[in-house]
């Protein structure tokens, strides 16, 4: 049986408060030692999953921004992929999103009418504080391709924001400490979505998937897996979500994924002829 696992990092495998993925290590030596793909599904950019990737060792497909890019290393798998991807560095890049000019440019239109802090008003420095970043990572973090993530003082005002972005083609999906203003044909699902069509088609691989999240902006890409994994979160708890087979991780943070997806691993790799 091949199994593909799509995971969120902030608040998933990475913890909330520290960004710590230690706990998760058994299970994600486990990946390597299989050879599971892991597909990281995140509001981060691609300057931050680089190096994460090579700091877990995996090499695999991507997606950023919460669904704004699909991102496939060069030669993985020895395959031709199709010609909507273009070149970019050491990738192939699908976009799914808008250019992050206009949604800058629509963001900062709100800002004039409302109280919205997005991250290209701030200094790395302030990211920083606001993130729990170093602030080398909030750098990187601040490189931005597909939207914009933001602060919003007034929660009343969300509605009215969100009317606003509608009529730009854009919308606002809610992560795990911001607002993300992103294009309204983006999200994680719909990424997902691209992906398992690649293993299917491109990279010939039938596959049960399994997905882990713990925000509302998991919600599209838990619903395009086989096996939904919901992480809790330290205060609140897990988020209210009706979904077949929805698996909850006993944890929060790195401990609950590894405990939650070494159990289903185990699970299907017993079912497995």
């Amino acid at each position: 049986m091949n199994i593909l696992v799509f995971t969120d990092l902030d608040g998933s495998l990475l913890n909330h408060d520290d960004y710590s993925f230690e706990e998760a290590r058994p299970t994600l030596d486990r990946l390597r030692g299989a050879k599971i793909p892991l597909v990281f599904v995140t509001s981060k950019t691609r300057r931050e999953v680089e190096p994460l990737q090579n700091r877990l060792g995996f090499r695999e497909p991507f997606i950023v921004e919460n669904g704004g890019g699909i991102f496939v290393p060069r030669g993985y798998r020895s395959v031709s992929l199709p010609e909507e991807f273009r070149e970019q560095g050491n990738f192939f890049v699908l976009a799914l999103g808008l250019p992050y000019g206009r949604i800058r440019g629509v963001f900062a239109a709100m800002k004039s009418r409302f109280k919205i802090t997005g991250y290209g008003d701030l200094s790395s420095q302030e990211v920083a504080v606001l993130s729990g970043l170093a602030v080398e990572e909030a750098e990187r973090a601040k490189a931005r391709e597909f939207s914009e993530p933001f602060l919003l003082k007034s929660v009343p005002d969300l509605p009215e924001l969100e009317r606003l972005a509608a009529r730009e083609g854009m919308k606002i999906v809610r992560g795990g400490r911001f607002y993300h203003l992103i294009g309204d044909r983006q999200d994680k699902g719909a990424a997902v979505r691209g992906v398992r069509s690649l293993y299917r088609g491109i990279f010939g691989m039938e596959h049960v998937a399994v997905g882990i999240g713990d925000s509302e902006n998991d919600l599209p890409m838990l619903q395009e897996v086989d096996v939904p994994v919901l992480i809790p979160h330290p205060e609140r708890g897990w988020l209210e979500a009706s979904l077949p087979g929805l698996v909850k991780a006993p944890d929060p943070g790195s401990r609950g994924w590894n405990e939650a997806l070494g159990r289903i691993l185990d699970e299907l790799e017993a079912d497995s002829p």
